[in-house]
């Protein structure tokens, strides 16, 4: 018999909201659908990652297109820590209360999606009317650890006292728990202690039909810049905030590469971009472009000789990442230098670019060198091997699969 399914996130996108709308829980629902499942997806007016705001003239509305879509009320804002963001989870989850449920398929399975975690009370109000339904909590981004992290939050704090009891609420109310933070278990455990739960990996991965089929081309001058002869260029495309620590390729740069033949460009915006600007004023070597439409990317991957991306040296890292970008970047067959300190991480085990310490100007260039002593053939083949492990491991058709399992775990 068919399965309902709802997935509950406020930041989903879908090509019937926003015209950059294949996000995850879109092309897994696209997945579910074609395996027979009735999927609805719940989600805000208003997303500040990735940004799209859907008209709304009243509280809500069913956008009956791809995939049913229940869209509720959200206010803009421009900052991620404005507090319209808190005001915004607290009416997503009252106004999800009052929505019209009885029009939508009474779910089998509900997949709550973090961040925010209020609605984890909405799942549990539910389930008191109809106790067969499974819960599935997602987390994508271990909060409160993030805000602690990143945001130097205090543990005393009344926010991180809310989030903390939203966490444990959500793990050990969960019949499931997936994570896209492979080592995430590690830190769930921490929290649960004795009590178990079931846990699977399922990471975010590269969509062949919502991204890689919608590339356009695009000549990419890098803002008119004269690069010099044989020119060795690093690109990074993505937020500039404080998570992404881009202050220390820029003072690698800043020591070592000013005057010469190797680039690093840099396209996007983010609450950092002014302040980075600042630090490389004064290096030629150093570019930003403004950010582009994703159809565009691929281009840029591929006129690059190497791909960059970083993260700070926090616990919170220890335990995974699974940033959307990092799977691009391996199907552009462009080799990748990631600086982190991530045991486990993607680049190693699928042999298609090199690490540096985190947070360490100094060893970021002694990669650098590295790969630019390398034979061009050298450095094709590791862009390969990145192509052909996200092909193999990493598209959203090989990830429902991995969902669906756990689906049958629950009539098994």
């Amino acid at each position: 018999m068919k399965k309902n399914i709802w997935i509950i996130n406020e930041h989903l996108s879908s090509p019937d909201l926003s015209e950059n709308g294949h996000s995850r829980h879109f092309t897994l629902g696209q997945e579910f659908v074609k395996q027979g499942y009735d999927v609805t997806l719940i989600t805000s007016s208003y997303s500040h990652n990735p940004k799209r705001e859907v008209p709304l003239k009243g509280l809500m509305k069913i956008v009956k297109g791809n995939i049913r879509t229940l869209v509720i009320k959200g206010f803009s804002h421009e900052s991620s820590s404005s507090l319209i963001r808190i005001v915004n989870w607290v009416l997503f989850s009252i106004f999800l209360f009052v929505a019209p449920l009885m029009k939508l398929p009474k779910p089998d399975i509900i997949i709550l999606s973090s961040t925010p975690m209020i609605p984890v009370y909405n799942v549990l109000f539910f389930k008191i009317f109809s106790r067969k339904t499974k819960f599935i909590f997602e987390t994508r981004d271990l909060w409160p650890l993030t805000p602690k992290s990143i945001g130097n939050y205090s543990e005393e704090s009344i926010f991180i006292r809310i989030l903390t009891h939203l966490e444990y609420k959500c793990y050990s109310k969960a019949d499931y728990i997936v994570s896209v933070l492979r080592n995430s278990d590690k830190h769930i455990k921490s929290i649960l202690g004795s009590k178990e739960f079931k846990f699977k990996w399922i990471s975010n991965g590269i969509d062949l039909k919502g991204f890689v089929s919608n590339q356009k081309e695009k000549v990419w001058s890098f803002d008119g810049a004269s690069l010099k002869d044989n020119a060795f260029v690093i690109g990074y495309a993505g937020t500039l905030g404080k998570a992404n620590a881009m202050e220390y390729v820029i003072e690698t740069f800043n020591e070592f590469y000013k005057d010469s033949n190797c680039y690093l460009v840099m396209v996007g915006d983010g609450g950092e971009k002014q302040h980075l600007m600042e630090l490389a004023k004064s290096n030629a070597n150093i570019l930003f472009l403004d950010s582009v439409k994703r159809e565009y990317l691929m281009s840029f991957y591929q006129q690059c000789d190497l791909l960059y991306l970083s993260w700070r040296d926090l616990e919170l890292y220890r335990y995974g990442v699974s940033a959307n970008k990092l799977f691009e970047y391996m199907y552009s067959k462009t080799p990748i230098l990631m600086s982190c300190n991530i045991p486990g991480n993607i680049i190693e085990e699928a042999n298609c670019g090199l690490i540096s310490e985190a947070e360490d100007a100094r060893d970021i260039k002694i990669k650098i060198e590295e790969f630019k002593r390398m034979q061009i053939s050298d450095r094709l083949q590791l862009g390969i091997n990145g192509r052909e492990f996200v092909v193999e491991n990493l598209t959203y058709t090989k990830l429902a699969r991995d969902y669906i399992r756990v689906f049958d775990e629950f009539s098994g």
